[in-house]
This record gives structure tokens, C-alpha cells and sequence, in this order.
């Protein structure tokens, strides 16, 4: 009879929490062959390539009779009462590995997120027209926090996420969507980072964003930091008469972006969602020029600031899978 290769058990091992073998393949370097565990030290480095892909204790994974573990960590799950903490409980581990790796090629030293929202805005307008994705992502460039766009996860996805290592923070955002979705994504996650609500190493994962009145006080905190951030006061948006399309709210929102300074495509979105007219942001946003892809956006800035030599070419790699 045929010796199982062990790596075999190993997949089985990760399935029964809940991580598929086709996806656990995807995080092992593309010169890998399962010829390779056959060995004992061979096998030893599928279980360091796999531990360190989904945050999980190496001791447990190297045991065959141990129950795999996750690293222990501060956990707040943020969601919605349809969602159980189970079904994002890997993506999140899985995320928080992609996070720590991406922290490896930005400076040691962080600058503070300001608990004042009005005074972070301050800052970024004295160099940008309006707090949009792309000057906030710059923002977090200077002051050494990794954000990451991860659309594919190994299960249920989130719709953003902050990451505490060490001290240090990043932000991993994984909802598709528009520049002006992530703007507030990006800045309801720097809410949570600016009002301390990871005390230690570990994370806060957002099912939902934007739905604060169904949330606790974090995301309260956290919901109105970003409006402030983005519009200077806290605002719901409507219009004196009817707004009958698309090309008319984009119209009237252009008007007072200009005026306020204010990302466009978060005033037709803001408009949408106090409104409850959806569709009708949805139609406005088409009319807003350039990159249609937050996601796009946000790893083309993360690229051209992390720094490719301060890790292994595996660990590039599994970055550029995670990030694909």
C-alpha cells in the first residue's frame, strides 16, 4: 500500500477550520511540490508557509494530534445580526497574516492617527483639494500604515478591517466598490485606529460599514469620524427639489464638492444612503472621470510604497497573491 504523503493530513487538518485546500494551495511559493513533505524538514516548511499565511500557532500545526490553533489575539467583530463570528473568523486571521507581512516593508516608526478628525482633514487640505481615497491613501504613506486591498479571502468577506502588530497598524479593505466607497471605508477603519479601540495586538473586523445606527458605540465613533474627516461636519445630504438622474445629483453634488471641498462621489453616496435613491447615486457615480476600482487604487498606492527588498521573495510572493 501507497504512503500517504503528509501533507495530505495537513490540508485535511486546515479543512476542518475551515480552510479549503484549494485555497491553502494558492499561499504556498510556485516552486512548491508536495514531493517536498515527504521529508521531515520538508514537511516542517509547508507548516511554516501555512502557519504564517493564516495567523496560526506553528506549534499546533507541527502537532498532528493538536487541534489547529489561531494566534491569540484582541478580536472585535463588527457585524450584522444575519452574520456569525465563525464566518469570518478565518478571513480575518487570513487578512491579519497579508497585514503583518505588508507591515514588514513600511517604516518601524508610525506617526499617531489624530483622535480629532477635523484635524487630520486640516492637515491633508493643506496639500490636496478635498480628503479623496487618493490623498487619504498618501496620507497613511507618509505616516507608515500599510493599506491593502484583498478581494479574495478564504471565507466570508468583510468589508474592511484594522490590524494591530506590535504597535503598529494597517488597514486591509476586501468590499468592492468605487474611489469614494473605499474613502469611507478607509476612513471609518483610521476611526477605530484614532479613538484606541484596539487596546493590543489584534484586530477589528467591519462586516458592514456605514450602518451605525444598527452598531455599538465603536462604530458610532467610528462612522462619524469618517464623515468629519471627509465633509469637515457631521452631514446628511438632500436636495430642495426633486433630483429626477443621475447626471442631475452628480451636477448638484459637483457644485458643492468645489465649494466644500468635499470628495464628489461621497456626496452622491452620502445623498444615496440618507435619501434611501441608491440606484439613482449608483447612475451618478458613472458620471465621475477616472478609475472606476477603489480596490485598484488603493493597491497601486500600496505598491509604490512598500518596500520590496525588506522582505523574501516568498513573502513577495504570497503578497502579490494576496493582493492580485
Amino acid at each position: 500500500m501507497a504512503n500517504v504523503n503528509p501533507i495530505q493530513s495537513l490540508f485535511a487538518r486546515l479543512s476542518q477550520v475551515g480552510i479549503a485546500t484549494s485555497f491553502a494551495r494558492k499561499t504556498l511559493p510556485s516552486w512548491w511540490d508536495d514531493d517536498i513533505a515527504t521529508v521531515p524538514s520538508g514537511l516542517q516548511q509547508a507548516q511554516m508557509y501555512l502557519a504564517r499565511a493564516f495567523n496560526i500557532s506553528l506549534t499546533s500545526l507541527a502537532d498532528p494530534k493538536a487541534p489547529v490553533a489561531f494566534l491569540e489575539a484582541e478580536r472585535k467583530f463588527k457585524l450584522n445580526h444575519r452574520v456569525d463570528q465563525a464566518d469570518v473568523f478565518v478571513s480575518a486571521h487570513y487578512a491579519t497574516a497579508v497585514a503583518k507581512m505588508a507591515l514588514k516593508g513600511f517604516k518601524p516608526a508610525q506617526a499617531t492617527v489624530p483622535q480629532d478628525a477635523a484635524a487630520l482633514r486640516d492637515h491633508i487640505l493643506q496639500s490636496a483639494d478635498c480628503v479623496s481615497l487618493a490623498s487619504l491613501l498618501a496620507w497613511c504613506t507618509q505616516a507608515g500604515i500599510p493599506v491593502l486591498y484583498v478581494h479574495k479571502l478564504p471565507g466570508k468577506k468583510m468589508t474592511g478591517m484594522v490590524v494591530r502588530d506590535a504597535d503598529r497598524f494597517a488597514v486591509v479593505l476586501s468590499r468592492k466598490g468605487t474611489p469614494s466607497h473605499l474613502l469611507f471605508h478607509l476612513a471609518h477603519e483610521l476611526g477605530h485606529i484614532g479613538h484606541g479601540h484596539l487596546s493590543g495586538n489584534g484586530f477589528v473586523v467591519d462586516e458592514k460599514i456605514g450602518d451605525a445606527d444598527r452598531g455599538d458605540a465603536d462604530e458610532k465613533e467610528a462612522d462619524a469620524y469618517a464623515i468629519r474627516l471627509i465633509n469637515g461636519k457631521s452631514v446628511s445630504y438632500s436636495a430642495s427639489g426633486a433630483v429626477r438622474s443621475g447626471a442631475a445629483l452628480y451636477r448638484a453634488a459637483l457644485a458643492v464638492a468645489k465649494q466644500e471641498r468635499i470628495d464628489v462621489g461621497h456626496i452622491v453616496l452620502n445623498y444615496g444612503n440618507a435619501q434611501k435613491a441608491h440606484g439613482l447615486a449608483n447612475q451618478a457615480l458613472k458620471h465621475i472621470a477616472g478609475e472606476a476600482d477603489g480596490g485598484t487604487v488603493v493597491n497601486a498606492q500600496f505598491w509604490k510604497s512598500f518596500d520590496t527588498n525588506a522582505v523574501s521573495e516568498d513573502q513577495l510572493e504570497f503578497l502579490q497573491t494576496a493582493l492580485a
